[in-house]
């Protein structure tokens, strides 16, 4: 049974709302998800290149809820419900599996995110009383300290590029050391 056109066209206005209208929730929440991602991303570490993103994600939500309601019933069969980047997520095995091979980066996560909340609640209040405070003109301390939190995302991202670049080194790679060109 096909849903109403006019319920899938409001639910679709919204990434991932019109693919959970049309029982479709895993990859409606998924969807819901990423945009959501990518604007706080974009809001809070004042990068907008995570916001150019979102109109890809809207779009891309938006007909893929419509190419859902027309359907065939028999495809619409095939075509299961599953979270867009880590398919089979649901499964409890697969969710340990997941949380116990990212252990490191969640915990990394939560210990950022500690800092950020001890920083934005703890440092930022007195460092604006005080600029507010002395004659000084301090403006430049309160940029600096409002800018912290995107000046620690990006070194963070310059780090992990220049790891990707250099790669891993497995024991049994050998360094062999140049010695110029042989003469014959």
């Amino acid at each position: 049974m096909k849903k109403s056109a006019f319920w899938t066209f409001i639910f679709s206005c919204w990434p991932g709302a019109g693919q959970m209208y049309l029982g479709y929730t895993k990859r409606g929440a998924s969807l819901m998800t990423g945009f959501l991602l990518l604007l706080g991303a974009s809001n809070f570490l004042n990068l907008w290149l995570f916001a150019t993103f979102t109109p890809v994600v809207w779009f891309y939500a938006f007909f893929d809820a419509w190419s859902i309601r027309n359907m065939d019933p028999a495809k619409r069969e095939q075509f299961p419900d599953d979270f867009l980047l880590f398919p089979q997520f649901d499964q409890r095995s697969s969710a340990e599996q997941f949380a116990k091979s990212h252990r490191r980066a969640f915990g990394i996560g939560l210990i950022l995110l500690g800092f950020y909340v001890l920083y934005n609640n703890l440092l930022l209040p007195p460092l604006a009383a005080l600029i507010n405070t002395v004659k000084v003109d301090l403006y430049w301390l309160w940029r600096l300290a409002n800018g912290l939190p995107t000046l620690v995302v990006a070194v963070l991202i310059i780090l992990l590029g220049l790891r990707l670049m250099r790669g891993e080194r497995r024991a049994d790679d050998e360094i062999v050391e140049y010695r110029g060109e042989e003469e014959e």
